[in-house]
């Protein structure tokens, strides 16, 4: 017997039982969608096979079943019943139709056997074999063989590829009878109110049907087919990126009866084993995240994230790996920056975010290079309906608090107006999009009461100034459905944002901007139930720009004492930055532009499915970096603070030239992957898959090619449901992922001659002279490792999901990643003869470093995590907790100079430094900088033991509305803790040593800083625990189809201190700045939005 929730009134025809109430069919029609409804009352023409509006009967179908054209798009329907279940004109009594059903089922009962074409012709119809899709008889005479040379096909086709991943989900299910038996050739029909078009699917002879590539929304889904009363089933929600089930039970059934569903949408992912989170925009703008609104603040809501702040700038770590290795998608278009993505440079008004996917670990072979997190954003698009929204956010000055006592806090004065509207350009065809966002906001610069008086001493006159940020973003987007089977999206995208920002104790602000534009074109098709094809590009100029202020002089360094090192001296705790706030200007050419196509294929074999997937892909990529020094190359000034106040210069910096392209490079991704989803049965889901990149790279710079890799990257998975509701769901997968393209980007160091003059003694007379050569004319095979390739990671995880009642669904993960590969500079041209420093092999240079691999040490990463989520009408939320591990493996780099002088200090569990590696810099070269792997230098701070993370929004009765999230981030580490011999030790040779050809240089040997404990793990510091708690409290308005909203939010409520990130320099004990924070948390402000949609 069916259950309770499924089973039809058995009285009056035209009344069916949903969740314990009865009420007349054409009563709860109305409540359908307008399309929906017209679709299923067209009249019949008498006649056969003729409908009204030269709608034919599709040849070989059953005679109910139709093929409609002219309205809306081409849609299955079913033609009404007339008395006694007869069907009108032409029809096959449904009681002959279900006796020869069930002799039909007693036949499968024995031989395991469900002959669609013998059922329709025991009825007196004939079913020969069409060429539509979804036809039992075609699903019946398909082979594998042909399945998997389409696959073959698809892979030949195009000659270069990354798989083109979207931001649509899926619904996906099996369709059966009251009696379990599976029903082939029902009509699924899915619509929504906030999704333009309409989807349709017809099941196969194995009962299952698939609506792919749904955009995210709440939809009607609609089953139908002669003899069966008609199955309704409201709400399902899809979202980006997420595969449900929905299964559907057809009851044989009077005239115009309906079945309505009512039951909680399947929220967990059956078909593979990716960690993700989906984020809807609802929970996005329903949620106080941030002052400024921005879309990523639902990274602060994702399990596995890490958030700091720097310099006004909000980074995010994804399980261990750097800010800049995230990828962010719009629409499937890949927005990012050609170089350094970090989230953040990316401008949207969040009314454009419909739903939001964000993959963490263990992504599938469709998915783009990357190490971070993937981000996919889905915008809204118009709909037949006119929508929109206007809304306008203030926060005075006066209304912030202040958190840091004697100095200056991160207020927030800003005014932000989001304009957004959707409408038809062409009825049932073509709809457009656009959302528009002014921001105007000047932020406090946070600085301590110490940094204050020192900025006040040093310049007469000095007041304190802000950051300030005036831009506008906007994106026009454009939806059409030109037939039931194709869909095309295209989107133009603009966010340039010039802000004017400084360090706490910089004197004079920096103008930078980042941004540009992006514009994508996307085709979805679906050829038939077999077969769904994706074709897009889009190309971004996405970029980063450093412009002149006018303030004449070098960039001078204030310190409060000196440190004589390898013949050089140092400055010791850095007080202000005066004149100059940068040595150089900087713009870049950078543009991406992206060619892609994939293929999904649905075969069976045997009882089981597969979903193989297939995809080209191509992107060229321009990047570099065209610097102008400032001050005609007289470029820094270092000088120390004397008793009386006097600054006395000790050390100038000058360039022989005032321009260089620092690197410049043109490169091309080349990818193709495949996959295969395999389900042996209806629990389980086995997913494999190979993702092989070729990737090349050009240096423009040294004119040789860079790089020129093949990478292969495996995927595995396993997703099995525990039970038959899948509401518990176990899953595990091993990966290993390259990251993206851009990350390896110059060729060696390209620097112009320098010259570095000292004032040892401090008596005006700058006496010692190093001059750098240009490295510009180093040979290029000297700089570049022939097996240079791209950095990746190696992941496997494991995890359990369980839906409960309520909309509430609990998840526990663990992952471990090890980054390997990461690029490094190795110095080749030092001269060591044990443990001693000679010299260099070609005196006509200092050191000469190789780009290439680091094969020698491997950062590692664990976690914990612990999260669930609740949805609702009234109620959105989510929260988690991550527990964290790390270390890193393996020995030195050769010729570091820590290898020589402390070999056995290698072993680091807390702040570890940045898991990407770099080739811009000889960061990783030199273990004993003092800098290295310091997050006062590096910047990393994915580096803590616990996480906290919630958010939540309750929509009361009367129209309040309440929302809260909070945030506990544990203390980021400091990185290893280093101090300093009284001088240096001579078993490693002379400080300064002659070369052949007289230059006199420094010997690496001869520093006199030294780990401050036993390992470089020991020791390390802390920054104060993060805590925030943001709350709302508002109350919604309606008058007809208008809907006002007015709410109060209030950050940081408890106006908690914390500061955000280190000092450079705090983690040297001899350095006056030792273990001093910076960057404090936005103290307690608030803010009023008004908003009003239609």
């Amino acid at each position: 017997m069916a259950p309770p929730e499924l089973r039809a009134d058995s009285g009056a025809p035209g009344r069916r039982e949903t969740l314990g109430r009865s009420r007349p069919a054409h009563a709860r029609q109305r409540a359908l969608p307008r399309r929906v409804r017209r679709l299923l009352r067209q009249p019949y023409k008498r006649g056969r096979g003729r409908r009204r509006g030269a709608e034919a009967r599709v040849p070989g179908r059953p005679r109910g079943l139709h093929r409609a054209r002219g309205t809306d798009a081409a849609r299955l329907r079913v033609l009404p019943r007339g008395a006694g279940g007869r069907q009108r004109r032409g029809g096959v009594p449904a009681s002959r139709r279900a006796g020869a059903r069930a002799g039909l089922i007693r036949r499968r009962r024995r031989t395991g056997r469900f002959d669609c074409a013998s059922f329709w012709q025991s009825v007196g119809r004939s079913f020969p074999s069409p060429s539509i899709p979804g036809d039992p008889i075609r699903e019946e005479r398909s082979s594998m063989r042909r399945m998997y040379g389409v696959v073959l096909v698809v892979l030949i086709v195009a000659r270069a590829v990354q798989a083109q991943t979207t931001a649509a989900g899926s619904v996906r299910g099996v369709a059966t009878d009251e009696h379990g038996s599976v029903v082939p050739g029902v009509a699924v029909i899915a619509t929504s109110a906030t999704v333009p078009g309409v989807f349709t699917a017809t099941t196969d002879m194995l009962g299952q049907y698939r609506l792919g590539d749904l955009p995210p929304g709440d939809y009607t889904v609609i089953a139908d087919l002669a003899g069966f009363a008609r199955f309704l089933r409201t709400p399902v929600t899809v979202r980006a990126g997420l595969n449900v089930e929905v299964n559907i039970v057809m009851k044989v059934g009077a005239i115009g009866e309906t079945i309505e569903v009512r039951v909680e949408t399947p929220l967990l992912e059956t078909r593979n084993a990716t960690q993700a989170v989906n984020i809807s925009g609802e929970l996005l703008r329903g949620v106080p995240l941030s002052e400024q609104r921005e879309w990523y603040g639902a990274l602060n809501l994702t399990p596995g994230v890490t958030v700091t702040d720097f310099s006004g700038t909000k980074m995010f770590y994804v399980h261990g790996a750097d800010q800049a290795a995230n990828i962010v998608q719009i629409d499937g278009a890949d927005v990012s920056l050609a170089t350094n993505s970090s989230v953040s440079s990316i401008n949207l008004n969040i009314d454009a975010v419909d739903d939001m996917q964000i993959k963490t670990g263990g992504v599938d072979a469709s998915s783009p290079l990357g190490i971070g997190g993937i981000v996919n954003i889905a915008t809204a698009s118009g709909t037949n309906q006119l929508r929109g929204a206007v809304a306008f956010a203030a926060q005075p000055r006066r209304w912030n608090g202040s958190n840091n006592p004697g100095g200056t806090s991160s207020t927030v004065d800003q005014r932000q107006v989001d304009v957004s509207i959707g409408a038809p350009v062409v009825k049932d065809r073509l709809w457009a999009f656009g959302a528009y966002r002014y921001v105007d906001v000047t932020t406090g610069i946070s600085r301590t009461a110490a940094q204050l008086a020192t900025l006040q001493a040093l310049v007469k006159d000095y007041k304190p100034f802000d950051s300030t940020n005036e831009a506008q973003f906007w994106i026009a987007k454009l939806t059409a459905q030109p037939a039931a089977a194709h869909h095309v999206t295209a989107f133009y995208q603009r966010d340039v944002n010039p802000v004017s920002t400084a360090l706490a104790t910089v004197v004079n602000p920096n103008k930078q901007w980042m941004g540009g534009a992006a514009a994508s074109l996307r085709l979805s098709s679906v050829w038939s139930s077999h077969l769904m094809t994706r074709a897009g590009a889009s190309y971004n100029d996405k970029r980063r720009g450093i412009v002149d202020i006018g303030v004449k002089g070098p960039f001078q360094r204030v310190f409060q004492s000196t440190i004589l090192s390898g013949g050089r001296l140092a400055g010791n705790g850095q007080l202000a930055t005066l004149q100059s706030p940068i040595t150089a200007l900087v713009s870049q050419p950078n543009s991406k532009t992206v060619f892609s196509f994939d293929a999904t294929v649905f075969a069976r074999h045997g009882s089981s499915t597969h979903e193989l997937q297939a995809g080209v892909y191509t992107q060229r990529r321009v990047q570099g970096n065209d610097v102008t020094y400032v001050n005609d190359g007289f470029t820094i000034e270092d000088t120390v603070r004397q008793s009386d106040g006097a600054l006395v210069p000790f050390h100038r910096q000058i360039m022989e030239t005032t321009h260089l392209t620092s690197f410049r490079q043109r490169g091309w991704d080349y990818a193709a992957y495949a996959q295969d989803a395999w389900r042996p049965s209806s629990r389980l889901t086995v997913s494999a898959g190979v993702r092989v990149d070729y990737i090349t790279a050009r240096d423009l710079v040294f004119q040789v090619t860079s790089q020129n890799s093949t990478e292969v990257g495996p995927r595995f998975g396993v997703n099995y449901s525990l039970t038959a509701d899948a509401r518990n769901v176990v899953k595990a997968h091993w990966v290993r992922v390259h990251d993206q393209p851009g990350i390896v980007a110059p060729v060696g160091t390209a620097t112009v001659a320098t010259r570095d003059l000292y004032d040892l003694n401090l008596d005006g007379t700058f006496e010692t002279v190093f001059v750098t050569p240009a490295t510009l004319t180093v040979t290029p095979n000297q700089s570049i490792d022939r097996a240079l390739h791209q950095p990746s990671v190696k992941e496997w995880g494991a995890g359990y999901s369980r839906q409960l009642r309520g909309g509430i669904s609990a998840s526990a993960d663990f992952v471990r990643r090890r980054f390997v590969d990461r690029p490094t500079l190795v110095e080749i041209n030092g001269d060591y003869r044990g443990n001693v420093f000679v010299g260099y092999k070609d005196p006509g240079f200092n050191e000469i470093y190789i780009g290439t691999n680091n094969r020698w040490n491997t950062p590692v990463y664990n976690s914990l995590e612990l999260s669930i989520t609740k949805r609702t009408s009234r109620v959105q939320g989510i929260a988690s907790y991550v527990k964290q591990w790390r270390h890193i493996d393996g020995s030195w780099q050769p010729n570091d100079p820590a290898s020589f002088l402390v070999p056995n200090a290698f072993p680091n569990d807390k702040g570890i430094g940045s898991t990407t590696g770099t080739l811009s810099g000889p960061t990783d070269a030199n273990s004993l900088s003092g800098t290295h792997m310091a997050q006062g230098s590096t910047g990393s701070a994915q580096w803590v033991d616990h996480c906290v993370r919630s958010g939540l929004t309750y929509s009361a009765p009367g129209g309040i509305v309440a929302a809260a999230s909070y945030t506990l981030q544990s203390g980021i580490w400091s990185g290893p803790i280093v101090s300093r011999l009284a001088a240096a030790d001579p078993a490693f040779g002379p400080t300064l040593i002659a070369l052949p050809n007289g230059r006199i240089v420094t010997n690496p040997l001869s520093t006199i800083i030294r780990f401050a404990y036993p390992t470089r793990g020991e020791g390390q510091l802390k920054t104060p625990n993060l805590h925030v708690l943001n709350l709302r409290v508002g109350r919604r308005f309606e008058l007809r189809r208008l809907k006002f909203d007015a709410s109060l939010d209030a950050f940081n409520v408890t106006n908690h201190d914390a500061d955000l990130r280190f000092q450079s320099g705090s983690n040297q004990t001899y350095n006056p700045l030792f273990g001093t924070t910076t960057s404090r948390q936005l103290p307690r402000s608030a803010q009023v939005m008004l908003r009003t949609s239609f």
